[in-house]
């Protein structure tokens, strides 16, 4: 598949989640507007310093992210009077970045091939997930007021990709944390993994 490339310092986007993005600079007001005109895939290129951030050329795979993004489609949510939009992402699932496509574009298009994952949780991992749940949750009624914001999110921390996706995002505090969750292929991994950040207090409660 082709997916367009948006290279985020510390930005990770996991399946079944929205990531909400504030879009300024022209190439990627650009990219955003392509990529809903015509349903191509976003992938969220994951940086960790952007003083790396290179030119690539048609044929050669892009060096400064990681080779696992999460990616999804583009919705406009606003856009403003000085020409920046806020834009939702949502997550469909990962890839593995290819080489990069000469499409003549100031972004840049690159391959992708999807990663198929293991979405079922194992029975004797629904006690860490409910664990999880109940962080989340607290958190949730913790940092978001508005009593309509706050079920529409709960009402999208139902499967355990959503759960996972929600806390590692947003309970997570490392970043590079957050992409090695994303990086495993298999939930039951991910809710252990998660389970033991807990335990270890290496979260943003």
């Amino acid at each position: 598949m082709e997916v367009f490339l948006f290279p985020l310092v510390n930005v990770t986007l996991f399946p079944r989640t929205t990531k909400p993005l504030n879009v300024f600079e022209p190439r990627y007001l650009s990219m955003i507007r392509d990529a809903v005109e015509n349903q191509v895939p976003v992938a969220i290129g994951f940086i960790e310093d952007p003083a790396k951030v290179s030119s690539v050329r048609p044929g050669e795979k892009v060096s400064f992210v990681r080779d696992i993004a999460g990616y999804g489609y583009a919705q406009i949510v606003e856009e403003r009077l000085n020409g920046t939009l806020l834009v939702f992402l949502q997550g469909q699932g990962k890839i593995k970045l290819g080489n990069v496509l000469d499409r003549g574009t100031p972004y840049i298009v690159c391959e992708g091939q999807i990663i198929p994952e293991k979405t079922v949780l194992e029975p004797e991992l629904q006690g860490e997930l409910g664990s999880l749940h109940k962080i989340l949750t607290r958190w949730i009624y913790t940092h978001i007021p508005d009593p309509a914001q706050r079920d529409l999110f709960m009402r999208n921390m139902i499967q355990p990709e959503e759960i996972v996706g929600g806390f590692a995002s947003y309970l997570v505090r490392d970043y590079d944390l957050q992409q090695m969750v994303l990086e495993f292929n298999d939930i039951n991994e991910k809710v252990h993994f998660l389970h033991r950040l807990m335990e270890s207090n290496e979260l943003t409660i």
